[in-house]
């Protein structure tokens, strides 16, 4: 299930993924949620608000992925360099790897998300 809250780019998705098990969601991530928990998530999340840089939109995606997870489901994350996303790795998952060196991203490999009390 691909989930995209821009209609253009949920339509350049729709072009581009030539597999018939794929499905398409027009929805906002941090709200939107499975029928079932999932296996994976693979995100590489927005951080801007407008024009202005802003991390919470990546730490919504990181918790709202946990959320969606099977109890040993893996998160993917790539994110640029600069964004600090690692101690809401941290806080959602049992388990956190950096998976590149890289001088302009960073790949995470997030597995087991931690129990989240609701509310």
């Amino acid at each position: 299930t691909l989930v995209e809250n821009d209609e253009t780019a949920l339509r350049a998705a729709y072009r581009n993924v030539e597999d018939d098990r794929a499905a398409f969601v027009c929805a906002d991530v941090r709200t939107w949620r499975p029928d079932q928990p999932v296996d994976h998530v693979v995100t590489n999340p927005p951080f801007h608000s407008g024009r202005a840089s802003d991390p919470e939109l990546g730490r919504a995606f990181i918790l709202a992925a946990a959320d969606m997870l099977k109890p040993k489901g893996q998160l993917w994350l790539v994110a640029n360099r600069h964004l600090p996303y690692e101690s809401t790795l941290e806080d959602a998952f049992r388990n956190v790897q950096t998976l590149t060196p890289n001088p302009s991203f960073k790949l995470f490999h997030a597995t087991s998300p931690k129990p989240r009390r609701k509310g």
